[in-house]
């Protein structure tokens, strides 16, 4: 289905394992004045108060998972049967990671084509995470700037046809942040490499955007790293949406540093004009504990809640739809779904039971 007027289909891709568990998360005062390189900014990255968002009746929330498509799991499951999925749990978008070639055409650009089109006839929507694939620290901010332009925009050129939302990478801030550092002030991350990444995704935004005029991008963070986010706004990146990662043990009284009992309404309050997807969401799981399932699903489910109550909040899409067992003992486990034949024969998890039962919809 091509794009109309009114709407696009979406297409693609997700990005992988995030390990926000090895993140410093010290404590770090937010200043109330931030001096930026590329500016002075009166503004506090954490704002005085928390704006309360009026609590709507009823809820358009949308929800999705992620999927890794050029994954074991993903692999010896048909598009068609994944979209299927994602529509007996209620879900309406899939976050898949894309990589690129120099032409702008996907890496698997022959599954990507099939998960499209299995994706277009179920009434699911793709959404790309496209990675960064010609990055380089080393590159001046012009030559930075060049490169995301070309990638964005011969990707667009390729699949705008088939999008509305681009996700320009995942876990950007990792590499800038400073040890010991939360990533809530400017001053938490190297300035260099963070130059170099901006201009990169102010390349993307206006590549894309050339080529796909009504496109809307987004960039993500995850936990305290908003400081990311804000910096990118004041270096001018034009990003249309707020994509933000969350696992259990950044919750409250459970993270490591200064609690947030609500991430959705901390966002609306440092965003107030921007809509907020959380691309990433999930129970972190412990390598010994009887409980993960039960875990899982009770965190989920009030993240989701969370999320209704919230307007400026559109989409919470689950990480991840398989379990990876190949990965680390958190990485492997995230999926809603889990083998009991390796690849081949699946069981429900509680949350996909849960899912299943349309209860949170």
């Amino acid at each position: 289905m091509l794009k109309s007027t009114l709407q696009k289909t979406a297409l693609l891709t997700c990005l992988v394992a995030v390990t926000f568990a090895s993140c410093k998360k010290e404590l770090d005062v937010e200043p109330a004045t931030e001096t930026v390189g590329f500016g002075t900014k009166a503004a506090d990255l954490m704002l005085a108060t928390t704006t309360p968002v009026s609590k709507l009746s009823g809820s358009a929330l949308a929800l999705g998972i992620n999927g890794h498509m050029g994954d074991a799991p993903y692999l010896a499951t048909s598009p068609a049967k994944q979209i299927q999925m994602l529509k007996d749990r209620g879900m309406t978008w899939y976050r898949l990671n894309v990589q690129t070639k120099s032409d702008g055409s996907a890496s698997s650009s022959d599954l990507l084509d099939a998960l499209q089109a299995a994706a277009t006839n179920g009434g699911v929507k793709i959404l790309p995470m496209l990675y960064l694939r010609t990055l380089d620290y080393a590159d001046s901010q012009a030559e930075s700037y060049q490169k995301g332009k070309t990638l964005g925009g011969n990707f667009a050129a390729k699949y705008g046809a088939y999008f509305t939302y681009y996700n320009l990478g995942n876990d950007l801030e990792l590499p800038l942040l400073m040890s010991q550092k939360t990533g809530q002030s400017q001053n938490d991350y190297y300035r260099d490499k963070f130059n170099v990444v901006a201009a990169y995704l102010k390349g993307m935004d206006d590549g894309i955007k050339a080529k796909d005029s009504d496109a809307k991008t987004m960039i993500s963070a995850g936990w305290l790293h908003y400081g990311f986010l804000r910096m990118c706004e004041w270096y001018g990146v034009k990003f249309d949406v707020v994509a933000y990662n969350w696992y259990s043990d950044m919750e409250g009284a459970a993270a490591k540093g200064p609690g947030i009992p609500d991430i959705t309404l901390k966002l609306s309050a440092l965003f107030p004009t921007k809509p907020i997807w959380f691309t990433e969401f999930n129970y972190r799981y412990k390598a010994t504990s009887l409980t993960n399932e039960a875990d899982q699903n009770a965190f989920v489910t009030k993240f989701v809640a969370k999320c209704k109550l919230n307007p400026q909040v559109k989409v919470a899409m689950v990480y991840e739809l398989f379990d990876e067992p190949y990965k680390s003992t958190q990485e492997g486990a995230y999926g809603i779904l889990k083998w009991t034949t390796k690849y081949s024969l699946h069981a429900d998890k509680v949350l996909s039971k849960t899912f299943l039962s349309n209860v949170l919809k």
